[in-house]
């Protein structure tokens, strides 16, 4: 099966835009509450799911540390080196 185009052969000069609906209009039920699950629900699962995983975010945290710290000091060797050069060369000016 051929799929239909979505230019329009009739549009001007050179230039082809995709055809556009222009009666479009969104849906009531898309503006409704994000969050349609009680409040009392979610601290239930919040709270579970907190004391499940309490022990292992813990070792986790401790590990993103020390690789954002890792990362961190990588990253800002090169602006001190610089800053060290540009120091350097005010200088002996």
């Amino acid at each position: 099966m051929k799929p239909t185009t979505q230019i329009s052969s009739n549009q001007h000069g050179s230039r082809l835009f995709p055809l556009t609906d222009y009666s479009f209009q969104s849906t009531v039920a898309a503006r409704g509450s994000s969050s349609a699950i009680p409040e009392e629900k979610l601290r239930a699962f919040r709270k579970l799911s907190s004391e499940f995983f309490g022990a292992e975010t813990t070792r986790d945290y401790v590990a993103e540390v020390l690789l954002f710290t890792v990362i961190t000091a990588v990253s800002a060797w090169p602006v001190i080196s610089m800053i060290a050069a540009v120091t350097r060369l005010v200088r002996n000016y």
